[in-house]
């Protein structure tokens, strides 16, 4: 049973599908957002956005979003979708959806006349990278599959427009290209699992709005940098695997370690595989040494109250006694600083509101009662 799918009228209606959000985190703070049709509406939506500490430790988009186009006999379709006015959508990629479903990973099914392709996500676990999967499922002509990536390099509290300070170079690298638009920034590496080839066409694509935040009452437009495009060649049958990360991949390899992601997934057969689903993505392993619960994303740090009233539910109620104990043994000893007036060392907030200590003795119990 699926618990979670989208059909082709429910997608192509934007009044529903743009309510509709998803969500996947690496553990470690990094995190994948937008909505089911791939339409950013939030100015913390993105494809790729990571924490960076030695700026200031607050999350970063670098890749907003994948433009994709499939290509026969000259004709370009293009699969991506962005907001540039009252009702003004280009271009309007939905219109190809059939299906979005999450029974193990996010994919959704694309048709265009007699093309049938696929598109699978992954964010990698610990890792600041996404990987996504395309797969031509049907196909009668010679096929070419068009990637064109929009970059922002910006905190989620702002908006990027055109400027003449951001390092539009890009440098070749295996099956891809690698760029770093502002100093400070990670480079950002971008690169397929089989020969490729990139049209260099830079390009600010100007005015994307975000209706959220005009909902908001917040600025809503915004200019992101398009460098130009990739080009790959694709069989029926076949698949091509896309990789955004902070480090460079060795394009062989990036079909197992795809795969080997995919099998640590908890499979959506149930709603309590659901919900464990769901739980984990609130983890945030800072360091081997110190993991959290963030509070929520994309706007919430970890904060202890919130921390201590969910801990049971994320870990005990899932069996996960090690989750539990990785968090208190991170935690015990910043509350001991707190208790002798030291600094905390702790990445939380909120140790001294008044309530937050009878929040910790009630996950300890509820520790206890799991654990006897």
């Amino acid at each position: 049973m699926s618990y979670l799918r989208f059909d082709k009228m429910l997608l192509t209606n934007l009044e529903q599908s743009l309510s509709r959000e998803m969500l996947r985190t690496n553990k470690s703070g990094a995190y994948h957002c937008t909505t089911v049709v791939g339409c950013n509406t939030r100015k913390y939506h993105g494809l790729l956005v990571i924490p960076i500490k030695n700026m200031d430790n607050d999350n970063h988009v670098l890749l907003s979003s994948l433009d994709e186009t499939v290509v026969q006999h000259g004709a370009a379709f293009n699969l991506g979708i962005h907001k540039y006015g009252p009702d003004q959508y280009s271009p309007k990629g939905h219109k190809y959806m059939r299906e979005f479903n999450c029974d193990v990973v996010p994919c959704g099914i694309y048709r265009v006349g007699g093309v049938i392709l696929s598109k699978e996500k992954v964010f990698m676990s610990f890792e600041n990278r996404i990987l996504i999967k395309y797969t031509l499922l049907e196909a009668n002509s010679p096929t070419i599959l068009r990637f064109s990536p929009f970059l922002a390099f910006r905190n989620v509290n702002e908006l990027s427009v055109e400027n003449y300070q951001a390092d539009t170079s890009y440098r070749e690298i295996d099956s891809g290209i690698s760029m770093c638009m502002y100093q400070g920034y990670p480079t950002l590496y971008m690169q397929f699992n089989k020969p490729m080839k990139f049209i260099s066409q830079p390009n600010w694509n100007k005015g994307i709005e975000y209706p959220k935040e005009l909902e908001r009452g917040y600025y809503f437009k915004e200019d992101l940098f398009v460098p130009g495009y990739f080009e790959v060649p694709i069989k029926r049958g076949e698949s091509v695997i896309f990789s955004a990360g902070v480090s460079e991949l060795r394009s062989e390899e990036m079909p197992k370690i795809y795969y080997e992601e995919v099998s640590k997934r908890t499979t959506r057969t149930s709603f309590f595989n659901c919900l464990k689903n769901s739980a984990q993505q609130f983890f945030n392993r800072k360091n081997p040494e110190e993991l959290y619960l963030l509070a929520g994303y994309p706007w919430f740090k970890c904060r202890a109250r919130d921390m201590f009233i969910s801990l049971p539910g994320v870990s005990l109620a899932f069996d996960d006694l090690s989750g539990f104990e990785k968090i208190m043994a991170t935690m015990i000893p910043g509350i001991r600083n707190f208790m002798n007036g030291k600094p905390i060392e702790r990445d939380v907030q909120g140790l001294e509101e008044p309530d937050v200590f009878l929040w910790l003795m009630w996950a300890v119990q509820e520790y206890a009662k799991a654990t006897t």
